[in-house]
């Protein structure tokens, strides 16, 4: 990475933890020994850390504070830490093995955010939006430092406010300080293609009102694929300070660096490919670049047409001769003129090859600080701040070729609740206050996937050996960085900076003992300023109001049982199209209030249920879920996603437990989305442009999914954990001419446990499917992923 502005970083520590400490923790039993009202659990004898039943914790990541997953009028999941070591958790794709609708596309092997309900969703730290992308790509989440995780379906209520992601979100609860004794353990995983994993974890009580926690992970990893690595450390510190019996403090600080391989999968996906293994090779024939016949970009289609902007076509002539083993230097950007291919054999491909040049990767540094106080003023009144502050800086570099930089992207959020209970009415109101500066330069506009045959040497693959490299029509260089170029009008890449004033109030009226009606309204105003460093743009500001409401009724059949509806609608910020996250102009000379404001809606009906003496939970759903998408060709398109839901955990003791979920997701959309094609191998007949005005069904989606998760655990410390994911057919490309089949995933683990000592061997992908993944719509004609085979880790574990 060129360089990191620690000033930046520095600034946003001391926001954070210079604040005076007006600022309090949930009393949610986010203090320890602080008690939590919540209805009787009889499963007695399963230890908390090992409860995988949702009704046995406290849970508030729907409204802020604190209430059973019974009255909760939406539909959640809380992923316990006991479930997250069953699945081996490594990405955000793992929700599938514990959760409904949640199917994440391959996102170029690096997705740090999931898909819910078919759309792209939030990721937030203890209640606190993280953000700072676009589509879901970029670093790797560092799951060591997180404690469990609540998965909630749908937009976020008036309490957590807009967000570019309405799919729903999964808020990381992260590793807090423990009061009884000091503990710790060190741990290690190594595995085939050379696995290499290790974590540490201290905990001290200092005083009966301080503690802290340690948390480090690092990995030096290669990896299914070749010439792939996953190189990371982190460090994660959490300290609570009770620090009077009305005022309890949580602070934590995670630091964040990984060294990794993107996936681009591989290129040239076809149905021959998916379903026989067979990959088609040949080389681009395009001719060199000739401007005497006063052609515009020195190619003419093979009618002798000048291709131009308003010429998209394959370029013709004599070609030139072969430069290399890839012939890079005569490779074209892909827009307007598309590489030419001479066909060679169907050929049998190796699942672990893709498209990538040895040395691509990507590096990054993300940095979190946060403040999280509670301040009981009264029996009816408790006041909650929390402050988060976000650092990212990225870079990646792909010769084949995709550049993108992040030169920092931050932001700071500061939410101030006042909570109150009169009577039958309970209130969370107040205020957030957030800033976010991203300064991003990304050129996916040369971008010819296509033309490179990757069973050739892949070492020749190089964009930026072309003589149409740079692009003087579309590439500018970035500013401080040598050689690096990026497109001004992209809609992603620029200096954009952004304030959110955002009040907002939650209502809880319990009409009766069973009925009760909740309520909430929030307003942001927001005031972006963005430029482009290359003036190409002229830049512009502009301030919007963005509104969000939702409404409940909940209804309680009997203590163990209840049913709900909901409505939701909100305005939305729409952001960059590409990976920065930023808000920007989306490419045109000014903003477009239209544009800043895409709607979301959400209709959900409900019921939840404890049985087996509460020993086990069910909960169901049926929804229509509605957005507006901002597509890479800045057209906006409408996703209609209607589905059903259910989900089932059962743990009758503390030697079983069972998990399973299914979603049944019927999802279109109102436009054909832009994909590319940017060779002559992309036939006119899978691309976008021929479908013409109607509804389709969305690329990357299955129609079903379902998981179950089983555990059991004998009393001399043994066990054995099953899990398996299924899902239906997958369009890989907007057309749907391209169909992953139906696959199954079985991973099977076995362990063994003592007070001190743990031991796991998982063998993933136990049967060894040859499973495909999908990427964004954009690229379905250009990527597909193929999953890694069979493969084992195993982990030791010591506990002091």
């Amino acid at each position: 990475m060129n360089r990191i502005n620690l000033h930046q970083l520095l600034l946003a520590l001391f926001a954070v933890l210079a604040a005076p400490p007006i600022v309090f923790a949930q009393s949610t039993a986010e203090a320890e020994g602080e008690t939590v009202e919540m209805e009787s659990f009889e499963v007695t004898d399963v230890p908390i850390e090992e409860n995988i039943i949702p009704t046995s914790r406290p849970f508030n990541s729907v409204y802020g504070s604190d209430r059973s997953v019974l009255q909760t009028p939406r539909n959640v999941t809380i992923i316990s830490r006991e479930q997250l070591n069953a699945i081996s958790i490594q990405d955000v794709r793992d929700f599938s093995k514990l959760t409904a609708s949640s199917y994440t596309r391959s996102n170029f092997g690096a997705p740090n955010t999931p898909d819910i309900r078919t759309q792209i969703a939030d990721l937030y730290n203890n209640g606190m939006r993280i953000g700072l992308s676009s589509n879901g790509n970029g670093l790797p989440i560092n799951f060591n430092s997180v404690e469990s995780i609540n998965i909630v379906k749908g937009p976020a209520t008036a309490v957590y406010g807009a967000s570019q992601y309405v799919g729903g979100y999964a808020d990381l609860i992260t590793k807090r300080p423990s009061f009884d004794k000091v503990k710790g353990s060190v741990s290690m995983t190594v595995g085939n293609y050379g696995i290499f994993r290790w974590t540490s974890d201290y905990n001290k009580p200092i005083s009966d009102k301080l503690a802290y926690r340690i948390s480090y992970s690092g990995e030096q990893s290669k990896g299914y694929y070749y010439d792939a690595k996953r190189e990371s450390q982190a460090l994660y510190y959490a300290l609570t300070h009770q620090v009077s019996e009305s005022h309890n403090a949580f602070y934590n600080v995670e630091l964040f660096f990984a060294d990794y391989t993107e996936n681009f999968g591989i290129n040239r996906p076809t149905q021959l490919l998916i379903d026989k293994g067979l990959y088609q090779t040949g080389l681009n024939q395009n001719p060199a670049q000739d401007f005497s016949g006063g052609a515009f970009l020195g190619y003419v289609d093979s009618s002798g047409a000048p291709i131009t902007f308003d010429n998209i076509n394959v370029v013709a002539g004599t070609p030139a001769p072969k430069s290399d083993l890839q012939n890079s230097r005569w490779v074209v950007a892909g827009f307007p003129a598309v590489n030419n291919i001479l066909l060679g054999p169907l050929v049998k491909i190796d699942r672990r090859n893709r498209l990538l040049r040895p040395g691509d990767d990507s590096e990054g540094l993300a940095f979190n600080a946060q403040s999280l106080q509670t301040f009981d003023v009264s029996p009816d009144l408790e006041f909650v701040n929390n402050t988060f502050v976000r650092y990212v800086a990225r870079n990646t570099l792909s010769a084949y070729s995709y550049s993108e930089i992040i030169d920092p992207s931050y932001s700071i959020e500061n939410r101030s609740e006042f909570r109150m209970s009169r009577d039958k009415l309970f209130t969370n109101a107040g205020v957030s206050i957030r800033y976010q500066y991203v300064e991003a330069y990304n050129d996916f506009f040369n971008e010819p996937a296509n033309a490179w045959d990757i069973t050739e040497d892949r070492r020749f693959i190089n964009y930026f050996n072309s003589v149409n490299s740079p692009n003087p029509f579309t590439q500018v260089p970035v500013p401080g960085w040598d050689d690096r170029y990026y497109t001004p009008d992209n809609g992603d890449s620029g200096i954009s900076r952004a304030w959110y004033i955002s009040p907002f109030a939650q209502l809880d009226y319990k009409v009766n003992k069973q009925f009760s009606i909740i309520g909430g309204a929030r307003v942001d105003l927001l005031s972006i300023d963005y430029k482009d460093p290359a003036g190409f743009l002229p830049g512009d500001e502009t301030t919007v109001g963005l509104l969000n409401y939702n409404l409940s009724f909940n209804y309680a059949i009997n203590e163990g049982a209840s049913t709900y509806v909901t409505y939701q609608w909100s305005e939305n910020p729409v952001g960059a199209t590409g990976n920065g996250g930023g808000l920007t102009t989306g490419g045109n000379a000014t903003f477009s209030g239209d544009d800043l404001r895409v709607e979301a809606e959400l209709i959900e009906v409900g019921y939840k249920q404890n049985f087996a003496n509460q020993k086990g939970f069910v909960g169901i759903s049926v929804f229509q879920q509605i957005r507006s998408d901002l597509q890479i060709d800045r057209s906006i398109v409408e996703f209609d996603t209607t589905g059903l839901e259910v989900e089932v955990n059962y743990q009758p003791s503390k030697n079983l437990y069972v998990t399973a979920g299914y979603s049944y997701l019927d999802s279109t959309v109102n436009s054909a989305q832009f994909d590319v094609g940017n060779t002559s191998l992309t036939s006119p007949l899978d691309r976008f442009f021929i479908l013409g005005p109607g509804v389709y069904q969305r690329q990357g989606v299955p129609d079903h999914l379902f998981n179950t998760l089983l555990t059991y655990k004998w009393d001399n410390g043994f066990g054995l954990t099953a899990g398996l994911v299924y899902t239906s057919d997958v369009n890989n490309n907007v057309v749907g001419s391209i169909v992953i089949p139906a696959q199954v995933t079985l991973d099977l683990t076995a362990f063994y446990k003592t007070k001190r000592w743990e031991a796991k061997l998982a063998i993933l992908n136990a049967t060894d499917e040859d499973n495909w993944s999908a990427p964004n719509a954009v690229y379905g004609n250009e990527s597909i992923v193929a999953e890694p085979g069979v493969r084992g880790e195993f982990t030791i574990k010591y506990k002091f």
